[in-house]
């Protein structure tokens, strides 16, 4: 039978390279981080639903930052984003296009406790929704509008149904 030493000989550190990245949150949970064709995609779709109401929909790269920040907790999907816009266009849309130019407001979708803080700006053609930042927190605390949708007590409704 062979030794410890004989089994699994000496590798010097510095020849070693690590296979993954232990500490990337997403590849722990198993989904992907989103890149920024991602959010090209979901700004192309945001874009023509909010056109309806004159309203182009933009990111800021702060927002490409936060939506694969570790303290979401859990990553922030695709799926999701573009739930958030179809959800907020479903039932603010008109609303939002009414607020004018340099309105703040919050998008919250409480079923996944996700909220994206946005301004509008004019920019000589239509009103810009410019998302400035997005994260997944339940209780999120703003000064400005919050426009949530899927009320708490319909969810407590949903859950005693199962």
């Amino acid at each position: 039978m062979k030794s410890f030493k004989e089994a699994y000989p000496y590798i010097p550190v510095d020849t070693y390279t690590p296979i993954g990245d232990l500490g990337n949150l997403a590849a722990e949970k198993g989904s992907d981080v989103l890149t920024k064709s991602d959010l090209d995609a979901v700004e192309k779709y945001a874009d023509r639903l909010y056109a309806s109401v004159g309203i182009d929909v933009e990111f800021t790269r702060h927002f490409l930052d936060r939506v694969n920040d570790k303290r979401n907790k859990t990553q922030i999907t695709k799926t999701e984003l573009i739930r958030l816009f179809k959800q907020a266009h479903k039932k603010y849309g008109k609303k939002i296009a009414k607020m004018g130019p340099d309105a703040q407001a919050v998008l919250n979708d409480i079923k996944t406790d996700i909220n994206m803080p946005f301004v509008l700006n004019w920019d000589g053609k239509e009103l810009d929704m410019v998302a400035k930042t997005i994260m997944r927190k339940k209780d999120f605390a703003t000064s400005n509008d919050k426009l949530a949708f899927e009320s708490r007590q319909l969810l407590r409704d949903i859950k005693r149904q199962r």
